[in-house]
């Protein structure tokens, strides 16, 4: 799929707009980060914030922060779900993510954000450990909005074209576990 990011700033004389190409997210594999900030900005946004080129933060910012990244994941082979642990090396994660494993492995984690993620292109699941320490799964597809507190999920893709989502990532602070 490919994107265009569009960035509108203020100017003395009124609204300027850029727009560039993103990287093709079909054949990425690896999220990407196109958009955040570390703490959220005073409005109104001057044009010299904004509107140069976007260097990337990483997919996870410190408590406070805002990351707009894209993810598409691969389908899956046999039973195999996302390696989580083999990707991780090739991610920049930023600085805010404290990624946790889950026991059950498979690609099982969670980070220290509220996560808003819409499916843009696809099919997949989220499974997630329930009360009683049973993995489910939820079956997710395009237009479908998730709202994930910072909670155990792993991601996966059993059809055979990508599975595209949309990550907002709002930075967060844990506090001891329930």
């Amino acid at each position: 799929m490919k994107l265009r990011r569009i960035v509108t700033a203020e100017s003395k004389s009124g609204v300027v707009v850029r727009a560039s190409e993103l990287p093709e997210t079909a054949t990425a594999g690896l999220p990407t980060n196109i958009w955040g900030f570390d703490q959220l900005p005073t409005l109104p946004i001057a044009t010299d914030q904004v509107l140069g080129e976007y260097l990337q933060k990483g997919l996870f910012g410190p408590k406070g922060s805002l990351r707009v990244d894209i993810q598409s994941f691969p389908p899956e082979t046999g039973a195999q779900a996302f390696d989580l642990g083999a990707a991780m090396a090739k991610i920049d994660f930023g600085t805010g993510h404290n990624m946790t494993p889950g026991k059950s492995g498979g690609g099982m984690h969670r980070t220290d954000s509220i996560d808003l993620v819409v499916v843009i292109s696809g099919e997949g699941d989220m499974s997630y450990p329930d009360e009683d320490g049973e993995v489910r799964e939820i079956h997710l597809k395009v237009g479908d909005f998730l709202v994930q507190n910072g909670t155990f999920h792993a991601w996966h893709n059993r059809s055979d074209a990508p599975f595209v989502v949309l990550f907002v990532a709002l930075g967060a602070e844990r506090k001891a576990t329930m």
